[in-house]
């Protein structure tokens, strides 16, 4: 649903996605939305309607497997914390209060982004 990489022409199905799916996610409290097709990986703060807030929902896009990756490049978005183009895989470990996410890169099973969401 979103992703700071520069795309042309704009993607409408993204944009739908977030005129009507954001908000019934923030209504109903959702933490992490875990998205792909975009051949990169993402990670948002907190964020609601694009701007990074305490209550928001954590978008990560995990499409950094299978297909080529993306080769575009970035706009300075401020609710973007972090991104790549490189293969790799992730583990999440998750209860009721607690979510550990963290994403590798294939090439040497380093740690290249991770969070942690307790309530």
């Amino acid at each position: 649903m979103f992703t700071s990489e520069i795309g042309f022409p704009p993607d409408l199905i993204k944009l739908m996605l977030q005129l009507y799916l954001e908000p019934l996610f923030y209504k109903y409290h959702v933490d992490v939305n875990l998205y792909a097709h975009q051949h990169s990986y993402e990670r948002s703060c907190p964020m609601f309607q694009h701007k990074c807030i305490n209550d928001g929902i954590v978008q990560v896009l995990i499409g950094m497997a299978g297909q080529n990756l993306e080769t575009g490049s970035y706009t300075d978005a401020h609710w973007s914390l972090y991104h790549d183009q490189q293969f790799g895989y992730t583990t999440i470990f998750a209860n009721q209060t607690y979510l550990h996410f963290t994403y590798y890169h294939n090439n040497d099973d380093s740690i290249a982004d991770q969070f942690i969401l307790q309530k």
